[in-house]
């Protein structure tokens, strides 16, 4: 390959030994940047160079032309753009220090760790381009480069440190008005989000690790531009739209996710979310805590389940499950009273939920609630745990498919009983109360769960011991009519009679709508007597 005459002179001998090093692998770029590697040079109406680039994996030199390259480089005193590729740990930078009079400074993919130490001594320096780097940790010294007016640290991996030093670096940067290209700075400097959202949107990566984020301010937008902006998501980006400083809404579309940060839910203030397109299996726990949605999308992943928690996000509006691996229609969506539109076409829904599907949203609802489960509390007397086999009966009821979780006083429980008890008990929507002499006369655990349940509008299903009658069970309040007698004989039996007992009052009563609850217990029994 020829060397451009137009080069002055003394250049063009300095280019000529460039060119021998390169084996002619050496091009003149017309345009001053190169978005792709390559080896390449321009220069200026006056012949000078001013523009210079290599790409060290193609060119592939040794130690020896490696530093024999620099000796000449350092002789083109008229570079304005400096540009390396791809050196990984085959370069030695001490050359590079006798360029500094160069304007602009492009080193990327070079598994750099730290901003070399030379560079605060270009004192012209505008632009410092360290893409795709490895770089942890920001100098000091870096705000105080006089010319700098970017900085760039973009990288598909989430690597600068999430540190004060850091955050106090890039305040500086932006308090100088100098552009930086790096996800923290502009996710907590310049579109304000607390440090931890921040985090959590630097969690999200796909299985290479990678972690793209695009956010843009939403406040100057109208209410259509609001509306509108997640109906086009860059695929592979996490696609934010901030508002007040916090994260309105949130897109990923197209991306090789498999999990959320286990942490998600602690972004608060998002009102929509879509996650489409991924190998999404399931939801974290804390997704439950996003009780500001309003429009959620998760349609073309492979969930199969959904998180319990998913019964707090009541402001849900539009909801699309489509194209999951759902097996059944989620009994969660039983408490979504606000949704209007749901989709959950193309998922191997069994015969019946699938018939059900083609429902509305308010008698999808009701169908769910009735299969909903149930948090179930079973107050007894500790002396009565091993005679009434209380052990095996939580065992049986917790392997029931409509009931979630129960609770009991085991014998060797520490700590505050009286405070666990309260907790406890308003986490349930049943209670079973097994009547015994000793429960019903003389357990003061036992009057304290009753006027908690009391208290709470929890109904109470008495089990009626060997030792007691009926009579004594009333003057409690606990009804003949809606109790069962409590079987140690014939335990097997019992325990199925009981679940389809609990079934069918559950469905007959609405157990999850605390409003409903709060109308009276004495009215909820009085309707049960009637229908049985």
């Amino acid at each position: 390959m020829s060397i451009e005459k137009r080069i002055v002179q003394e250049e063009r001998k300095v280019m000529a030994e460039i060119f021998r090093l390169c084996e002619g692998n050496l091009k003149r770029l017309a345009m001053k940047k190169s978005s792709v590697p390559t080896n390449f040079y321009n220069f200026d109406e006056m012949g000078s160079i001013t523009n210079l680039g290599f790409d060290f994996e193609v060119l592939n030199l040794d130690q020896d032309k490696l530093i024999l390259l620099g000796d000449h480089v350092k002789k083109l005193k008229n570079i304005v753009r400096f540009t390396i590729y791809r050196t990984k740990d085959r370069i030695s930078f001490d050359w590079l220090k006798e360029l500094n009079f160069i304007k602009e400074l492009v080193i990327k993919k070079s598994f750099l760790t730290t901003i070399p130490e030379f560079i605060k001594e270009f004192n012209n320096l505008e632009e410092l381009d360290l893409d795709y780097n490895r770089i942890a940790t920001l100098p000091e010294w870096l705000p105080n480069l006089p010319e700098l007016k970017l900085l760039s640290l973009s990288s598909k991996f989430p690597i600068l440190e999430f540190t004060q030093k850091n955050i106090d670096i890039l305040k500086a940067l932006h308090n100088k008005n100098i552009e930086v290209s790096d996800s923290i700075f502009r996710l907590h400097i310049e579109l304000g989000l607390p440090r931890e959202q921040v985090k959590i949107i630097r969690d999200i990566k796909n299985e290479k690790g990678e972690n793209i984020v695009r956010g843009v301010n939403i406040e100057d937008y109208s209410l259509n531009e609001r509306e509108s902006y997640l109906s086009e998501i860059e695929p592979y980006v996490v696609d934010l739209a901030v508002l007040d400083g916090k994260i309105a809404q949130l897109g990923i579309d197209d991306m090789s996710l498999k999990e959320l940060p286990e942490n998600f839910g602690k972004i608060d203030g998002l009102t929509k979310l879509i996650i489409k397109n991924t190998d999404l299996t399931s939801l974290p726990e804390s997704f439950g805590d996003l009780n500001e949605l309003t429009e959620l999308n998760l349609s073309n992943n492979v969930i199969a389940s959904l998180p319990e928690s998913f019964v707090n996000l009541t402001s849900i509006r539009k909801l699309d499950l489509g194209y999951n691996q759902l097996s059944e229609i989620p009994t969660q969506l039983w408490a979504l009273k606000e949704l209007t539109k749901l989709h959950l076409s193309n998922n191997p829904l069994n015969d019946e939920d699938k018939n059900i599907s083609q429902k509305v949203p308010d008698l999808i609802r009701e169908y769910l609630r009735k299969k909903a489960t149930i948090k179930v509390f079973i107050s007894h007397a500790v002396i009565d745990f091993e005679p009434y086999r209380i052990g095996e009966l939580v065992d049986y009821l917790e392997k029931q498919n409509e009931i979630s979780q129960v609770f009991f006083c085991e014998e060797d429980l520490a700590g505050n009983i009286d405070e666990w008890m309260l907790d406890a008990v308003q986490k349930c929507q049943l209670l079973l109360f097994i009547g015994t002499n000793k429960s019903v006369f003389n357990s003061v655990d036992c009057d304290n769960e009753l006027q908690l349940a009391d208290k709470f509008s929890i109904p109470v299903i008495p089990l009626k011991g060997k030792d007691v009658d009926w009579p004594d069970l009333a003057e409690r309040n606990l009804s003949r009519e809606l109790g069962l007698e409590y079987d140690t004989e014939n335990f097997e039996d019992f325990c199925k009679n009981l679940y389809k007992y609990v079934e069918n009052f559950k469905r007959e009563i609405n157990l999850m709508e605390k409003s409903e609850l709060r109308q009276g217990i004495i009215d909820i029994y009085e309707r049960y007597r009637l229908m049985l």
